[in-house]
């Protein structure tokens, strides 16, 4: 759910029928690559139900979904707290990156309290924090560098090859939505294992 507009922009990219067409979905698909670390925030907050105790299935989807959905508003104020730092410099916006990663996991009720929360665990996690941030993002740039091989595209190709852009942009969606739990996952655990009642 949490990268369920990705999923629509895949499913609804029209086949090409020209090579303006070609290079709008090519550039859709970067686009979305681009993009993915706001969606896998907001799936770190679904994860933190998933890492909390052991629970019925039905429960525990139901916990997910609820705490998925919470985390969209605070997820979207770290998003802007990131990208408003990255206009400035690219270095401050990646360390604020690194310290509201966990903005999604956070118990914290509202939005504020979740971002305090998230600023002060990641400091006590730092390099645990670190190294999953950095190996979302390399994911991220490795699903789109595969996925342009894998199709070989090109815009001097004949039109009878332009369906390929549209197969990369959902080549690209599918992985996210495959692979993007992973990092979440271990990002959740992270602020877990901050609770006092953690094992």
């Amino acid at each position: 759910m949490a990268l369920s507009p990705l999923v629509l922009l895949g499913l609804q990219i029209p086949l090409p029928r020209n090579a303006a067409e070609a290079k709008t979905a090519f550039s859709l698909g970067w686009a979305i690559v681009g993009v993915a670390w706001l969606g896998q925030l907001v799936l770190v907050g679904g994860a933190a139900a998933m890492t909390g105790p052991r629970r019925p299935q039905l429960r525990a989807l139901g916990a997910g979904l609820l705490r998925l959905l919470g985390a969209i508003l605070p997820c979207l104020a770290a998003a802007a707290a990131i990208a408003l730092a990255s206009l400035a410099f690219v270095v401050p916006g990646l360390v604020l990156f690194v310290l509201l990663a966990l903005t999604g996991a956070s118990p914290a009720r509202g939005v504020p309290g979740a971002l305090r929360d998230s600023l002060a665990t990641a400091r006590r996690h730092l390099p645990a924090v670190i190294l999953i941030v950095i190996a979302m993002l390399a994911l991220d740039a490795a699903i789109g560098v595969g996925a342009h091989r894998a199709f070989a595209m090109s815009f001097t190709k004949p039109p009878t090859q332009w369906p390929a852009f549209r197969n990369f942009v959902r080549a690209v969606v599918a992985a996210l939505v495959v692979l993007s739990p992973l990092p979440a996952t271990l990002l959740a655990t992270v602020r877990r294992r901050a609770e006092p009642d953690a094992p």
